[in-house]
């Protein structure tokens, strides 16, 4: 019996997304004064921000009609940002005013300008009932609703 080797695959720790130019500054106020991120080189076409010891994300700024808007966005990918402080953390995203979903789910389901959708965790929350579950799966071809902060 012959056993066959198959190729596994992990994400790494370096993302890029496109992002409409108008929210270049918002975007750096968010990520730097909000998240707490480094912004290891800043540009006008591109920045490079450092979240936490490893993960890299390049913004790369796009002329309106280039990049996904907002609600291109709600139809992409959704992210996990974790926090050691959760509610703290929570506060801020919300006071900066970016866009909550209303997602029925204890989580805070966000859109950070730029437009991309995140989910705040806990660090150390076990997240294990969201992995090879049911759930979610009766939200599909449902939109979330929106607000403006919570």
């Amino acid at each position: 019996m012959t056993t066959e080797i198959v190729a596994r695959v992990i994400l790494g720790n370096h993302a890029a997304v496109r992002v409409p130019r108008a929210e270049k500054d918002r975007i750096r106020s968010f990520y730097r004064d909000v998240l707490g991120c480094t912004i290891t080189r800043e540009g006008d076409q591109k920045d490079d921000i450092r979240m936490g010891d490893s993960f890299y994300v390049a913004f790369l700024y796009e002329n309106e009609g280039i990049a996904l808007d907002e609600s291109g966005f709600l139809k992409a990918i959704y992210l996990e940002l974790k926090s050691d402080n959760v509610e703290e953390m929570r506060q801020r995203i919300v006071a900066f005013g970016v866009t909550v979903l209303e997602v029925p789910d204890p989580h805070l389901y966000f859109q950070a300008p730029g437009g991309q959708v995140f989910r705040l965790a806990g660090t150390n929350e076990d997240l294990s009932r969201y992995e090879g579950t049911e759930h979610g799966e009766r939200f599909v071809g449902a939109p979330f609703e929106t607000s403006a902060g919570r």
